[in-house]
């Protein structure tokens, strides 16, 4: 399974009627990700009037998460939310600081204001295309090793651990997509090979 989010945490800032607005993204993981990464721009910019934020994660669940930080209700929060889901990507957090510059912008004002730094904010990011996989532990005696390691790289896997004691254990990052090919593809042609996902 493949999903669309940003590769990179970028900054942007425009200044829309004297007030300025700082668009902070960042590609995020998990909801404790996106927590951490919007605390720690509030932290940075913790003089500011506003730090509104909206965030997508969990490419099957679609968890999207927003705030207003005091603006209007649905003035802020909700225009990053749909330039996040306009843009199509996900696993991504924005936060959008306000600094009042003294001119009040009005409801439909606030609302293009804070959705303009979002989508200027994606349109500098870089865009890339990420799998979700699956780790998985495979056991094995020494005489499977290049049947196992055959159908690794056949199935584009990542080794991310070798251990070698009395038999073989090698831990593996599958595409979530081919797990169960995967598996049967080997435990077809070995009794002997014991597979878990981690």
């Amino acid at each position: 399974m493949q999903y669309k989010t940003i590769k990179n945490e970028i900054t942007v800032k425009q200044t829309i009627k004297k007030s300025t607005f700082i668009g902070t993204a960042a590609p995020v993981e998990n909801v404790e990700e996106a927590k951490a990464f919007i605390a720690k721009v509030k932290g940075k910019y913790k003089d500011a009037n506003h730090n509104a934020f909206a965030y997508k994660v969990d490419i099957k669940k679609e968890e999207f998460i927003s705030s207003d930080d005091g603006e209007p209700l649905k003035t802020a929060g909700m225009p990053i939310h749909n330039a996040i889901r306009s843009a199509e990507i996900t696993n991504v957090a924005i936060v959008v600081t306000r600094y009042f510059g003294g001119i009040k912008l009005g409801i439909r004002g606030l609302i293009q204001a804070y959705g303009e730094t979002a989508r200027y904010a994606i349109e500098q990011a870089e865009i890339t295309i990420k799998t979700v996989r699956k780790k998985v532990c495979l056991e094995l005696p020494y005489n499977e090793i290049q049947l196992v390691l055959h159908f690794i790289e056949k199935f584009k896997g990542i080794v991310l651990k070798r251990d070698f004691k009395e038999s073989v254990t090698i831990t593996v990052e599958i595409d979530e997509d081919l797990l169960e090919e995967f598996s049967q593809s080997i435990l077809s042609r070995s009794s002997l090979i014991k597979i878990k996902e981690i």
